[in-house]
């Protein structure tokens, strides 16, 4: 990566935190007008879509490569670290972040209290200020954008967590989940907290074979995309 790969951080002036009706935090972002999680609950969201109906289902697996579409946060890194130390599951996670939040923010955030994994911080502190390690059987890297992904690399499971079509409508184009479905292993997975029907219908024509399940609190549906 050289210099100019190396994306903007976003600080204070961009973004806040809010405490969600779980007590997981998750930030606000003023450009998009939005939040990064559900208010009712960030911790309980991502668990939900992406580690029960995304990672979990192909725990059959001796190791899963997960690409995410929006590290944000890094909540969901930070849930599929803690997978595989429980799990002793080998795990290659790639999160794609353009705007990457700063690391004196990261440091606020209170998901490894919140996990009851204290100990655990550093982890969550290097996933904000390396692009690449490893630990354990995680090994992490982070790249500005999904074009930096190697066209032959193929992902088990890819966690979707761009904003809100409304917000990001350009990261919920067809083009985007063409590439995606090149992208994903045979019998792998993309999964979303969205279930707008154009969100459907474009992975659809991509060439996944899609179903709706239950959402989390405060979602009736949620979207699993697989690649038969």
């Amino acid at each position: 990566m050289t210099t100019n790969d190396i994306p903007p951080m976003l600080g204070w002036d961009d973004v806040y935190i809010v405490t969600t009706r779980d007590g997981s935090d998750t930030l606000y972002s003023r450009s998009h007008n939005a939040t990064y999680h559900s208010l009712f609950g960030a911790v309980g969201e991502s668990k939900h879509v992406f580690i029960q109906h995304g990672l979990k289902t192909l725990a059959d697996r001796p190791s899963i490569s997960i690409l995410e579409f929006g590290f944000g946060t890094g909540l969901n890194a930070f849930l599929a670290y803690l997978f595989a130390i429980t799990s002793e599951k080998q795990i290659q996670y790639t999160g794609i972040e353009a705007y990457p939040i700063d690391a004196e923010i990261a440091q606020k955030l209170n998901y490894p209290q919140y996990l009851a994994f204290p100990e655990e911080q550093d982890i969550f502190l290097r996933m904000h200020l390396e692009v690449s390690f490893i630990s354990d059987s995680f090994h992490f890297t982070k790249l500005p954008g999904y074009t930096h992904v190697p066209a032959d690399e193929e992902f088990d499971c890819i966690f979707f967590d761009a904003f809100a079509p409304g917000a990001q409508p350009e990261l919920w184009e067809q083009s985007v989940f063409d590439q995606l479905y090149k992208l994903t292993s045979e019998g792998g997975c993309l999964v979303t907290y969205c279930a707008q029907g154009e969100a459907r219908r474009r992975m659809e024509k991509a060439g996944y074979k899609v179903e709706r399940i239950p959402g989390p609190p405060g979602k009736r549906e949620m979207l699993r995309a697989v690649r038969a």
